[in-house]
């Protein structure tokens, strides 16, 4: 026993500094999003009300449209960026640069395949394009020359961005991000110079966004060759780490169905929305969608670099360890989600009345179906980033059953009810694989844990979650007054902070007492606080 002591020290240390090291660059990056986010809001509400009022409800719906197709296009990706983000973990852990360099060299590989099969697909789209879109006001060589510059933004991150993986899957991204919201940002100032003093309308807003294009590769590749400079191209022929590394291969099949179900989730909608109700209405769900994109980002700003902080943890092999951070980051995530989706259901009707105006107004029973979405989706990011660590995705079944609830259900409610038909098919898809199906899988056989745990935990979680927004909500609403002058915006700004402060501080004196998860995040805190992580 005595002989084993030194060794047992030596691996506590280590295991001690590993995570110190996940924890640090998890504030650093968390750092790095705060302030690059507080910029982009402003920059983003700013420019998409120049945008609404210089280029249309109409031009926006297109671009929105665009997009969606162009995702459906990159479908062909097939899911390899995941596969090989959760392949690296180990051998970043492992400090092996030779594996690295390898499981690179095959997704390089790969992704120039890919690159050419997107620009194969784009073909008959591009023969289509004057078919779907037979009656806009911007004219067939817009539309033409939008849906290339979209196009050469995804060819471009297939042929020289996709080393990216690693400065993300080695929770480095907070040297990258600076880069590529800086460019966003000046791409988006010169696009509204151009729009409002030069007035060179919908073109000089085109060309820019090719030219940030062209930018953006630029910038990643130096980032990559500074802090990589050992990284480089294997030796190996391709067939030969093809065979090397065939489980990546198979992963990746796996990972393209799963994709198919996460694109139907959501890039669907919006066609589904243009194709049942109009082209102006996608462009105002687009503006509810802008604003829960923020929170959403928000959210993951506090949470930025967890999906490979957790790779590393399972990476470590300790289970009772990764129990425990499990139910840390589920308390925490679930908690904070839920305190995002009610300040943004009470504040997001008069906040898109003073930004773009009352005619932009989706109903209440929409507003409720966009919250309880939104809340799923940013819930489920943890049992999302376990599943992927423990590279489970073997149950290809689940996600078509997901994509044909989603898809059929958003088409057949969506006939008969509009919109919120279509909202509607898309939470009853989560319901049943998210909620459901992807918690019992990932403790069943990634965390070798009971699901009922899991289950019983979530209900606590929710009912505490439901029941006191209701409570602190039916006040609010009983006291809140419509905009009508200056006056009502300040009563309304502090009834909403008020209720927020309410809702914030009784929902989390519950979970501390219920949850040992709340505990030990408030225990990790306060050691962060105080710097004793």
């Amino acid at each position: 026993m005595i002989a084993r002591t030194p060794i047992l020290s030596t691996q506590n240390t280590t295991h001690k500094l590993m995570t110190e090291t996940r924890t640090k660059r998890t504030i650093q990056n968390g750092r790095m999003s705060l302030i690059l986010f507080l910029i982009q809001i402003f920059v983003g509400f700013y420019s998409r009300k120049v945008f609404l009022d210089y280029l249309g409800d109409e031009v926006i719906g297109l671009n929105t449209t665009l997009g969606n197709i162009l995702s459906f296009l990159n479908l062909a990706e097939l899911g390899i960026g995941i596969a090989m983000a959760t392949s690296l973990y180990q051998p970043i852990h492992d400090n092996n640069h030779q594996e690295i360099c390898d499981i690179l060299s095959v997704q390089g590989w790969l992704y120039k395949r890919i690159a050419w099969i997107l620009c194969g697909l784009s073909i008959p789209v591009l023969i289509a394009l004057p078919f779907i879109f037979p009656n806009t006001e911007c004219g067939s060589l817009y539309i033409y020359l939008a849906y290339i510059v979209f196009l050469s933004g995804s060819i471009f991150s297939y042929l020289w961005n996709y080393r990216q993986v690693l400065i993300q899957a080695d929770q480095k991204n907070y040297k990258l991000m600076p880069w590529g919201h800086g460019i966003r940002y000046g791409k988006v100032f010169l696009q509204i110079l151009c729009l409002i003093v030069l007035k060179w309308g919908i073109w000089s807003w085109i060309i820019f966004e090719f030219i940030s294009n062209i930018l953006t590769v630029l910038a990643i590749n130096h980032v990559i060759n500074k802090e990589y400079p050992w990284l480089k191209h294997s030796n190996e022929s391709a067939v030969i780490l093809l065979k090397k590394y065939k489980g990546l291969i198979t992963k990746t099949k796996q990972v393209f169905v799963h994709k198919i179900a996460l694109f139907v989730l959501e890039k669907t909608s919006p066609l589904i929305i243009y194709a049942f109700v109009s082209l102006s209405m996608v462009t105002y769900y687009g503006n509810y969608m802008m604003l829960i994109g923020y929170v959403a980002t928000l959210i993951n700003v506090i949470f930025e670099g967890m999906g490979a902080s957790i790779g590393n943890l399972v990476a470590d092999n300790n289970k009772q360890h990764t129990i425990e951070v499990f139910w840390e980051l589920f308390t925490s995530r679930i908690w904070i989600a839920a305190l995002a989706c009610f300040g943004l259901y009470i504040s997001i009707t008069p906040f898109i009345t003073l930004w773009i105006g009352d005619k932009y107004l989706l109903s209440d029973n929409t507003l409720i179906l966009l919250v309880i979405g939104m809340f799923i989706r940013m819930s489920r990011s943890v049992v999302d980033s376990f599943k992927n660590a423990y590279q489970l995705f073997a149950d290809v079944w689940a996600p078509i059953i997901e994509a044909c609830l989603h898809l059929g259900g958003s088409i057949l409610f969506g006939y008969y009810w509009g919109l919120n038909g279509i909202l509607l098919g898309g939470l009853l898809s989560q319901i049943v694989i998210v909620l459901l199906w992807k918690p019992y899988y990932t403790f069943h056989k990634g965390i070798k844990a009971s699901p009922i745990l899991y289950y019983s935990q979530y209900i606590i979680h929710i009912v505490v979650l439901a029941v006191i927004a209701i409570i602190v909500f039916s006040f609010y609403k009983t006291y809140c007054k419509p905009i009508i002058d200056f006056k009502h915006i300040i009563e309304i700004t502090y009834k909403i902070i008020m209720a927020f402060i309410l809702y914030t501080i009784i929902t989390y004196i519950l979970l501390f007492i219920l949850t040992s998860g709340m505990r030990r995040f408030t225990q990790r805190i306060i050691n962060i606080i105080f710097h004793r992580i």
